[in-house]
């Protein structure tokens, strides 16, 4: 029995409280980290996605709002009239930048406007929003470009005026001339991968003449988003062993009481009944489960130590009275034992004898 205690005991490693609570807390508080984390990201992805999609929104409606629409119908009247680089009924018209139509350029002057008040990056940085304007084209599906933002870039890039576009299949830039369209999820054309808001250009007496569209860059969105992956990652290790820290400072301060309490039993379990209870006992008034049991733990340890010294006392009258006892018994084994009879026999023999002398005989 003895040895299967023995193997029980070096299989059941002994792993501190300290250590136990510790690990407890970070299984709890990992997975409740992780959880955090993943919420935080996905809200503040989705209100920062909003933002942009509300900047766009706002700047669409600005634009359509302080447009000349007057001057766009007239641009692309005349343009289409009476210049041969522009015939998008036959389909195959590439575009081109008309600079010496002052309409075009008051045009193109209110677009990129709209593009400063929206953002404060310059025209050549490729995280900005494009604006382009455009006219329903001859076939389904296709569009005819007038204006554009990219006409500032440098080198120029973006739709160029009467240049056509079909959009069946790829894009909903088509819709944007007769309802509004908000496409926020990111797509790809042959000019990039943008998210994008469509809206009607409406004349004085409420007729859709054509349409404007913002796009928004997806690297930007892109960029937003491991933004806020990054920060918020770093945002979490740094907490994460920030309470990594203090759950092992803590987990050692509620542990420290028992520690000290189960060293001060060792030493009573060894004899030592006189203990410095200062380290164990608090002297705050916030006291707890705890305090409780060292209070019991000191109040038995006095009650063992004065039981045990009465033991003691006891104990030394019994070996007093043991003493005794064997004393007596040993001398009645002497004067049991055969020798002791026969010389007793002997001496009362010689006592006898001595007595029945005559006086002479004694005195001589």
């Amino acid at each position: 029995m003895e040895a299967a205690m023995t193997v029980d005991r070096r299989r059941n490693r002994y792993v501190s409280l300290r250590v136990k609570i510790f690990i407890g807390f970070i299984m709890i508080f990992t997975p409740v980290f992780i959880a955090s984390y993943y919420w935080f990201y996905q809200y503040t992805t989705a209100r920062v996605f909003k933002t942009i999609s509300d900047k766009l929104v706002n700047t669409i409606n600005g634009a359509v709002a302080g447009m000349d629409t007057d001057g766009f119908v007239k641009l692309y009247q005349e343009e289409s009239a009476s210049n041969p680089d522009c015939s998008p009924s036959t389909g195959n018209a590439k575009g081109y930048y008309p600079e010496n139509n002052p309409l075009y350029i008051a045009h193109e002057n209110w677009l990129r406007t709209v593009q400063e008040i929206a953002s404060s990056a310059p025209p050549d940085d490729p995280y900005n929003i494009r604006i382009y304007t455009y006219v329903k084209g001859p076939g389904a599906g296709d569009i005819v470009a007038v204006g554009s933002t990219g006409y500032f870039r440098n080198p120029r890039g973006g739709f160029k005026f009467c240049e056509m576009y079909n959009s069946q299949g790829k894009t909903q830039i088509a819709d944007g001339l007769v309802r509004r369209v908000d496409r926020w999820t990111i797509y790809t054309d042959k000019y990039g991968s943008w998210i994008t808001t469509y809206e009607p250009i409406t004349d004085k007496n409420g007729q859709n003449v054509g349409a404007i569209g913002v796009d928004m860059p997806a690297g930007y969105v892109n960029e937003v988003r491991q933004g806020i992956l990054v920060s918020g990652a770093i945002a979490f290790v740094i907490s994460y062993i920030f309470i990594f820290f203090l759950v092992y400072w803590l987990s050692g301060l509620l542990t420290r009481p028992i520690t000290s309490l189960a060293g001060v039993a060792k030493d009573i379990g060894e004899g030592h009944y006189e203990q410095e209870w200062t380290q164990v006992e608090k002297r705050d008034s916030f006291r707890d489960e705890i305090d409780t049991l060292t209070s019991v733990f000191r109040a038995m340890v006095e009650k063992v130590a004065e039981r045990e010294k009465s033991l003691r006392a006891r104990v030394a009258q019994l070996e007093i009275m043991i003493d005794n006892s064997k004393l007596a018994t040993q001398v009645q084994e002497i004067v049991d034992s055969d020798f002791f009879q026969d010389l007793k026999s002997k001496v009362q023999d010689m006592r006898s004898r001595f007595k029945d002398q005559p006086d002479e005989t004694k005195k001589k």
